[in-house]
């Protein structure tokens, strides 16, 4: 591959990323899934809650797992503060925020991330994201002890998102 093919699987990939982070924003959970690869791989190396699995396997246990744990709130405003290009092409780093709000505390929620990502065939296929674990716990304080699947059934039964 030469330099003008590589830049333009860079751009493509970034492309792609800004996508999926909209459509995660915005709770689309079907298109979020749909920019997800077969053998997609999710690590948190900072687990975001203690009941958390450190590796979610395929894009179908991301997506359950992600929509489960914003069940209590509102659609996540994502801010992209910067993306990085790195030498493989399939490959970049992104630094971003969140703002949402958590409905269960009646509280205002942001965020920082750093994400190392990889695609291929334009795909995500592999995402460590490096999350502040205390910010949520700090939000989700009385929910902190329980499973996202106990939090996603509350959430179901008091008729929040």
């Amino acid at each position: 591959m030469d330099a003008t093919e590589a830049q333009g699987l860079r751009d493509a990939n970034r492309a792609a990323f800004l996508k999926l982070l909209g459509h995660l924003g915005r709770k689309e959970f079907d298109d979020f899934e749909a920019c997800l690869g077969d053998d997609f791989v999710q690590v948190w190396p900072y687990l975001p809650l203690a009941s958390m699995p450190n590796e979610l396997r395929g894009r179908r246990a991301l997506r359950e797992a992600i929509e489960r744990g914003m069940s209590g709130f509102d659609p996540h405003d994502y801010t992209i503060d910067a993306i990085h290009e790195m030498l493989d092409p399939e490959m970049l780093v992104a630094e971003y925020t969140s703002h949402s709000f958590y409905h269960p505390k009646q509280l205002p929620y942001s965020n920082r991330y750093v994400s190392i990502v990889r695609f291929r065939n334009g795909k995500l296929v592999h995402w460590v994201e490096y999350v502040n674990p205390l910010i949520i716990k700090e939000a989700m304080l009385e929910d902190a002890d329980r499973t996202i699947g106990e939090r996603y059934e509350s959430s179901q039964r008091s008729g929040r998102p």
